[in-house]
């Protein structure tokens, strides 16, 4: 499987990089040359082009406006890399090669999903409902969050329901996402991204009331077009490389444990 959106290499103007939660960034850029092309599930490898930090860093995309030529990132800072992304100021031009990967497979959803989404994996589950939304599907939007929720609002825009849980009960209900999704079999599917054990906990049951479930894979990446097989998972009792082959994968088809 490979991605039929050819992959382009430029610098795209920062028109705003600001933080949204705590340690949580929005990145608008104006990048026309790809703003059509973004499918939900798709991401960017960015580069920083800041002294020791050569490798760039897979940022998922959380919305696109071909009307605007603009591209949205959501990111968290989690080391030096994205601390010196979040630092960027608008105006400023940043290097992303993309789109890359395989997204949602959204043309076989007929009937209302189920969205899930944990953490950070929420950014790019928000292109995939306004997609759905576009052709007449409102899905329930189930996201989790330790602490500070993002994007609610914007979801609530494109989506049938909202159900926000949260770690600490600051927001929602307290507890795990996976308690709120209940009466499963009333969805045609699950579509989700987040940590590997929220994945493998809707993998599972997923499986237990006989739905599909797609998982996007958050992973390490080195290249992000499978030059230095870096980022992989297993699938049918070989390896694929994340990036190449997914971020989407069916959930029964891939090893979430390892």
């Amino acid at each position: 499987m490979s991605t039929d959106v050819t992959q382009k290499f430029f610098a795209a103007k920062i028109l705003s990089n600001s933080e949204v939660a705590s340690d949580i960034f929005s990145m608008t850029l104006h990048a026309p040359e790809i703003a059509g092309d973004v499918k939900p599930g798709q991401f960017a490898m960015v580069y920083l082009g800041r002294g020791e930090m050569l490798l760039p860093r897979p940022i998922s995309f959380c919305d696109a406006n071909p009307a605007e030529g603009t591209v949205n990132l959501v990111y968290q800072v989690v080391g030096k890399g994205t601390k010196a992304m979040a630092e960027m100021p608008a105006g400023e031009n940043v290097k992303i090669l993309a789109p890359i990967g395989n997204g949602f497979f959204l043309d076989r959803i007929t009937a209302t999903p189920a969205i899930v989404g944990g953490g950070i994996g929420t950014p790019p589950l928000l292109l995939a409902a306004k997609a759905l939304a576009a052709k007449g599907i409102k899905p329930d939007v189930f996201l989790g969050f330790r602490s500070n929720s993002i994007l609610v609002k914007e979801f609530e825009t494109v989506a049938r329901n909202v159900y926000i849980a949260t770690e600490d009960g600051s927001h929602g209900h307290k507890g795990y996402v996976t308690e709120l999704l209940k009466n499963g079999n009333n969805y045609q599917e699950i579509i989700s991204c987040g940590p590997a054990a929220l994945l493998q906990a809707l993998k599972t049951y997923a499986a237990s009331i006989n739905i599909p479930c797609q998982v996007s894979l958050e992973e390490r990446m080195g290249c992000g077009v499978g030059t230095c097989v870096g980022c992989v998972v297993k699938m049918y009792g070989t390896f694929v490389r994340i990036c190449a082959h997914g971020p989407v994968f069916d959930a029964n088809e891939v090893d979430l444990n390892g």
